[in-house]
């Protein structure tokens, strides 16, 4: 009888300790997959400042650049949607279905350009 005692004891230990243990893994995958996104969150941000920057650099050297233009890189992309009005230009960055969006909006280009705004925007 007492064998059979610690025989049932020791299983439930076992038990127990599978348990955490597998409670541990679930949490690490959930937080691998978290940092995961967050990583391509961050590089469709640098995606969107990239179209962002080249949109400038072109407005600069032309003041009648329009935009319309998209840049690949590895897996993801960024698109500058057609400049409009007075220089606000739209930049879209996407990481592999993350989209971030930047507004911007230039008060002056030459002989010195002159940014009102940046923001990363939910919509336009």
């Amino acid at each position: 009888m007492r064998g059979f005692i610690a025989l049932i004891t020791v299983f439930i230990i076992i038990s127990i300790a599978l348990l955490i243990s597998l409670g541990f893994a679930l949490l690490s995958i959930s937080e691998i997959d978290m940092g995961f996104k967050k990583t391509q969150s961050s590089q469709a941000y640098f995606l969107a400042n990239l179209c962002a920057e080249q949109a400038l650099m072109e407005l600069k050297e032309n003041i009648d650049y329009l935009g319309n233009e998209t840049i690949n890189i590895d897996n993801g992309n960024c698109q500058t949607l057609q400049i409009e009005g007075r220089w606000i230009i739209k930049t879209i960055g996407n990481q592999q279905n993350n989209i971030k969006k930047m507004r911007i909006s230039i008060s002056q280009v030459n002989p010195k350009m002159i940014i009102s705004s940046w923001q990363e925007v939910a919509d336009f």
